[in-house]
């Protein structure tokens, strides 16, 4: 089978109106927007279909608006075409959302945290004394030499991105973007400059306060291992879960090594991505990095259809639907029980656990003739369980929505 990475989006790639197709067509994007709204405690639903531009803009509102989307679009394709990733990668901000699609931490949580990032990155140096510029057309050896040359004690530009061969981007403080900017612009004809409209200049040594209150808020967090793997930004390797928060603390103030990031992918036999969230930013950096490596992009049910083609979800799939199913039924069965009904809970929660076991072996079986109805099955006698434990109606719900479409 092909090996596939899921590729999350960073801030930029935000617009008024993002999510609102899948919102309208999909009832588990509906609950997911519901409980961001409820977790922010503001109605991010509005902003990102109906806000104003520059409301969306702004640091703090752009980095959970942009996780929300990609979530409940991997969440969405996972269910419709049952998706199973090899390995996962997000750009900046996108590594958050990577981290929750891969359950190292839960949605409301992912939304917090970069909420709270938003804020930090905000405060901590105005656009007034710090700037980002987009640089393509110019060799990285190159820019981080400019760099040397215009820093100083009281003054910093460095290589925030590098995203491609001839892309990347540099942060800092203003005077000494400038520095640069009028180095490329005397010395090279081809090199194209556009200073971003950003809060602050990420992923430079100006965000050493922000990182440091970041991590204290990060160390709150609870955490678990990833489903997937997840490739770090600041190493643009893998990683466990024991090195997630020393990584998420230099990413605020080290370069994205996004080409590196595509580069080791390719290494470890990448042959399609999928681009999980507003626009194609990722993507067409791939493109223009791997042309051989097929990729495409999701936030509109429209290419539902096209991605159908790729994760077919019958026989290939199989063994990622049943692995689904697995984890909702241990998921049901370690939930605490509120019912001491004990004729109720053998007959609503122990007989139903073993009926679903039964199930899942009819699903290992060769070609079910009845692999829906089989999975529909299963799905109600879940709700039994739940339902007898009398477990809280959100809980129910995170256990259910682990289970893949059965339409």
């Amino acid at each position: 089978m092909p090996t596939t990475a899921f590729l999350f989006p960073g801030q930029g790639s935000q617009y008024v109106g993002m999510g609102r197709k899948l919102h309208d067509e999909f009832t588990v994007a509906k609950r997911y927007f519901e409980e961001a709204n409820d977790a922010l405690g503001f109605n991010l639903t509005e902003m990102c279909f109906e806000g104003s531009h520059s409301q969306l803009m702004q640091t703090m509102n752009t980095q959970p608006a942009i996780l929300a989307v990609s979530v409940i679009a991997f969440e969405i394709g996972r269910r419709e075409l049952g998706w199973q990733p090899d390995f996962m990668a997000g750009h900046s901000l996108g590594e958050y959302s990577a981290l929750v699609c891969s359950g190292v931490l839960s949605f409301r949580d992912g939304l917090g945290i970069v909420r709270k990032r938003g804020m930090l990155m905000q405060a901590a140096h105005s656009s007034d004394i710090g700037a980002m510029v987009a640089v393509t057309h110019a060799a990285s050896d190159q820019l981080e030499e400019f760099c040397r040359q215009a820093s100083n004690d009281t003054s910093q530009v460095v290589i925030a991105c590098y995203n491609s061969l001839n892309q990347h981007v540099l942060a800092g403080h203003r005077i000494a973007v400038q520095s640069v900017v009028h180095r490329l612009q005397a010395q090279f004809t081809d090199v194209s400059v556009k200073y971003l409209n950003v809060s602050a200049p990420f992923h430079s040594p100006l965000m050493q306060s922000a990182a440091e209150q970041l991590a204290v808020e990060l160390e709150r967090i609870e955490t678990r291992d990833a489903r997937w793997p997840v490739i770090s930004n600041v190493t643009a390797r893998t990683y466990g879960r024991q090195e997630l928060l020393p990584l998420l603390y230099r990413q605020m103030t080290e370069p994205v090594r996004w080409l590196e990031t595509m580069h080791y992918l390719k290494s470890q036999g990448i042959s399609r991505t999928v681009e999980v969230g507003p626009r194609q930013v990722l993507t067409h950096l791939m493109k223009g990095t791997y042309p051989a490596v097929q990729t495409c992009q999701f936030d509109h049910p429209k290419q539902l259809e096209e991605l159908r083609a790729w994760f077919d979800r019958s026989e290939n799939n199989r063994e990622a639907v049943i692995a689904s199913i697995r984890e909702s039924l241990t998921a049901a069965i370690i939930a605490r029980n509120r019912n001491n009904d004990a004729i109720a809970y053998s007959a609503g929660v122990i007989l139903p656990i073993q009926q679903i076991r039964d199930l899942i072996e009819k699903l290992c079986g060769n070609n079910p003739s009845d692999f829906t109805q089989t999975l529909n099955q299963i799905k109600s006698l879940l709700q039994s369980v739940l339902f007898t434990k009398q477990l809280p109606l959100e809980e129910q719900m995170k256990i259910t929505d682990k289970l893949p479409a059965m339409d």
